[in-house]
């Protein structure tokens, strides 16, 4: 500061003792004033348990093990029909493999439940399979007579700890409560190892491993698994996005306010100005409130975040299926957002601390709000930033995140300077309004740096569930796409984890399921569906005992010479029809027939196949991938029945798929129907909802702040006679000028980033149902003013000395 307009060049660098002796004073500025940093604090701290309780539900929602395999890379089946054989195959195992884990099952019916009841014999704490066997209540059951089941099936079956258990014909009584950690939904039925003689035994092992290498007699196809999760990078950058932007959010309204508390202390700081402080320790003062607020909301937040921690964490496990362990706790992530926390608090006191150490000595003394100054320079940064953030968007695209993510943060900072030039076109624009309205927009434009961060902060508030609900319009399916029209249904015979593996039936079970689904949509089209078995897949089983064949499967090569599947399938005239594909064009050395664009192989064959692509649906769970008769006969593969396809010429009712529903289950079958995406539905509604409430409270924030400062003005108006109706249309113009410079920076730049990113596929913007851009571009600003003119009557109680005097 100076007495004249330039402001003073520092002279050297102010020492310790002049360092602490700053911070001292703003410490005791602080504990003077700390009503009016109340708001800030208390916003940073609810931020931070948040961020704190974000960072430990999120590093906890991946699976902790491979649900199946625990921390094993590879399973094999054994047959469990030949005792003998089982034996010598296990010893063969452990010969060359070293530790391994044999876990038995038994498949058994149970009444009034479709499914099979899985009888398992696991030993607790097991080399790979620990994590997936615990005892939750009771014990773990021993001998013959002693059983554990898991809480779901015991109500289920009506069972409790007590009861007995005899699906098996064996009595057991039931002695504990089991459960998978790894996966709550598991049911199944724990007995001891050594009771049972299992019908088939899963084997974990370490390491890849053929079945046909070591010569065993009784092993399925060997499978493999994910083993322990790895997600950790994934998991800390969305955590530190997520925390970058609340705390974004944060700064914009804590600079709102430190503004607010740099004009109540404009004469404090002219007179130690007055005294020979330089300009850099003109701010330290600033700075250091901001930098004392930081530290304290930073530790009240870890406290608060670690203590409701405890009894978050039980309500997450039924969400996401799986055990979490409270003192599972990203301790380097949740240390990295508290660094972030002080920053932001310290950052958002820096930036009113510039405006106000450049201001001129008398001006401060006298306690009034600096020339405004010319926007031009401001407003070409903004341009310059957003230019910037757009283009980087629409080269990163949706395949580059971390380039996303600076561009967001680039963006972001062009609303915070482009913030103030939009309050002073809107003052502008007002110039012929009322009396009341003039003076709301007038004391706006006069404080640039509280009322810009405070549009700021409503633009981002608003801008997040913009982008948010662009995003999932167009992650949702279209009516061409998705896995299934509304008017097919898929029934398959297998489980819903593994298409390729298809539950082995009887010709006379067959029959009676075709009588059965012919029954359950009249009048459809029902194409029975066949997949390609090899005569080196061995019959097998699947882990809950069902006689399961694996079957041939066309897969997409990957990067790492692996491949992945695709559902294929005997091609069929009806198939064929169903693709709108001509069997003549169809020559005789074509292998596949497939919508699919690119590159497939077939499994075992050097070569790659020769495909004919057509022109058919683009529904990803059609048999959109065909095998021809031809390429049976030339690589000796048979078929197998594996289910069959509805299609009908009007939509599906409800009745009709309740009872597809009840004959899968009834049947151990597996149904597929059109996907309805309710989840994306409802989240897009609740990020609008949320999103426009927290606009309303970020400006609640912002408009208290500002009002609380105007309040000697108001007083003043009152003394003089202004009624009610005046005060209210005060508070009214502010919220709703607010509202809605933050709906056009915030929405608009939304939008507009939005098109750089889906420029080649513009038609999500059409897809976005009309009431959501109608609930944010008129409700919220109807909202605010709603809510300034009845939030603001009451009459202020007296003419008092400014706050902080």
């Amino acid at each position: 500061m100076s007495a004249l307009a330039p402001p003073r060049p520092a002279v050297g660098r102010p020492g310790v003792p002049a360092r602490r002796a700053l911070v001292r004073w703003s410490w005791r500025l602080l504990r003077r004033e700390w009503r009016s940093q109340a708001l800030v604090t208390v916003l940073l701290v609810v931020t931070v348990i948040a961020a704190v309780c974000g960072a430990a539900t999120i590093a906890n929602l991946p699976d902790p093990a491979d649900a199946r395999l625990g921390s094993a890379d590879t399973v094999m089946t054994l047959d469990g029909k030949d005792p003998q054989a089982v034996a010598s195959d296990l010893a063969k195992i452990r010969a060359s493999l070293g530790t391994v884990e044999v876990i038995g099952h038994s498949s058994e019916k149970a009444p009034g439940l479709g499914t099979p009841v899985d009888y398992r014999s696991q030993r607790l704490h097991g080399p790979f399979a620990g994590a997936l066997l615990a005892i939750h209540q009771g014990r773990y059951p021993q001998g013959t007579g002693e059983a554990a089941i898991t809480a779901g099936l015991a109500q289920l079956l009506g069972l409790r700890l007590g009861g007995t258990i005899s699906l098996d014909g064996h009595a057991r009584a039931v002695v504990g409560i089991a459960e998978n950690p790894s996966f709550l939904a598991d049911q199944f039925v724990l007995v001891d190892p050594a009771s049972t003689q299992p019908q088939s035994l899963s084997v974990l092992t370490k390491g890849p491993v053929g079945p046909g290498g070591l010569g065993l007699t009784t092993a399925s196809p060997v499978s493999g698994g994910a083993g322990a999760n790895n997600d950790g990078i994934v998991v800390a950058t969305l955590v530190l996005g997520c925390a970058m932007i609340l705390l974004l959010l944060v700064a914009f309204v804590a600079a709102a306010a430190f503004a607010v508390l740099a004009h109540r202390r404009l004469r404090q700081l002219g007179m130690l100005a007055a005294i020979g402080a330089t300009d850099r320790q003109v701010r330290q003062v600033m700075t250091a409130t901001g930098l004392l607020i930081g530290v304290l909301a930073a530790v009240l937040g870890t406290i608060g975040g670690l203590a409701l921690w405890p009894l978050v964490a039980p309500r997450l496990e039924s969400t996401v299926d799986h055990r979490i362990a409270v003192s599972h706790i990203p301790w380097t992530l949740i240390g990295v957002l508290l660094v972030l926390a002080i920053v932001t608090s310290t950052g958002a006191a820096w930036w009113p601390a510039r405006s106000v150490s450049r201001m001129p000595v008398t001006l401060a003394l006298s306690g009034r709000p600096p020339v405004r100054t010319s926007a031009h320079r401001s407003a070409l940064l903004a341009a310059v930033l957003f230019t910037a953030g757009v283009g980087v968007l629409a080269w990163a695209g949706k395949t580059r995140p971390w380039p996303v993510a600076g561009a967001t943060l680039l963006t972001a900072l062009a609303v915070l300077f482009a913030a103030p030039g939009a309050v002073r076109v809107l003052a502008t624009a007002g110039a012929r309004a009322p009396i009341a309205v003039r003076l709301a927009l007038r004391d706006l434009a006069r404080h640039p740096a509280r009322s810009g961060a405070a549009v700021a902060a409503i633009s981002l508030a608003l801008g997040v569930p913009a982008v948010l609900v662009i995003v999932l319009t167009g992650y949702q399916s279209t009516p061409s796409t998705g896995n299934l029209s509304d008017r097919q249904l898929l029934v398959r015979l297998g489980g819903a984890d593994d298409d390729n593996l298809v539950h082995t039936q009887t010709s006379a079970q067959l029959a009676a399921l075709a009588g059965q689904v012919n029954r359950l949509v009249p009048g459809a089209t029902v194409v029975p569906l066949a997949k390609a078995v090899s005569p080196d897949m061995q019959l097998g089983a699947e882990p809950d005992g069902v006689p399961s064949q694996m079957t041939v499967s066309a897969g997409i090569p990957g990067t790492d010479g692996e491949s992945r599947g695709v559902s294929t399938y005997v091609a069929s005239p009806a198939l064929y029809r169903l693709l709108d594909a001509d069997p003549a064009r169809i020559g005789a050395a074509t292998d596949l027939v497939t919508t699919r664009s690119g590159r497939l192989v077939l499994p075992r064959d050097t070569r790659d196949p020769a495909i004919t692509h057509v022109q058919g649906p683009a529904y990803t769970s059609m048999p959109t991938t065909l095998i021809t008769p031809a390429a049976l006969d030339r690589h000796g593969w048979t078929t197998i029945s594996s289910g069959w396809f509805i299609q009908s010429d009007r939509p599906l009712t409800g009745a009709q798929q309740a009872a597809a529903r009840t004959f899968a289950v009834n049947n151990g079958l597996t149904v597929e129907i059109r996907d309805r995406q309710g989840a994306v539905t409802n989240t897009r509604l609740g990020v609008v909802a949320v999103g426009v409430l927290f606009a309303l409270g970020v400006l609640a924030m912002t408009v208290g702040l500002i009002r609380s400062e105007a309040a000697p003005d108001l007083r003043t108006l009152t003394a003089t006679g202004a009624t009610p109706a005046i005060r209210r249309i005060l508070a009214a113009t502010t919220a709703g000028a607010l509202a809605l410079l933050g709906v056009i920076l915030g929405g608009g730049g939304a939008c507009l980033a939005m098109v750089a990113i889906y420029r080649h596929d513009l038609a999500v913007f059409g897809r976005v149902p009309i009431g959501y851009p109608i609930a944010v571009v008129v409700g919220t600003p109807v909202l605010a003013v709603l809510a300034g003119w009845l939030l603001a009557a009451r009459e202020p109680a007296a003419i008092a000395r400014r706050m902080g005097e």
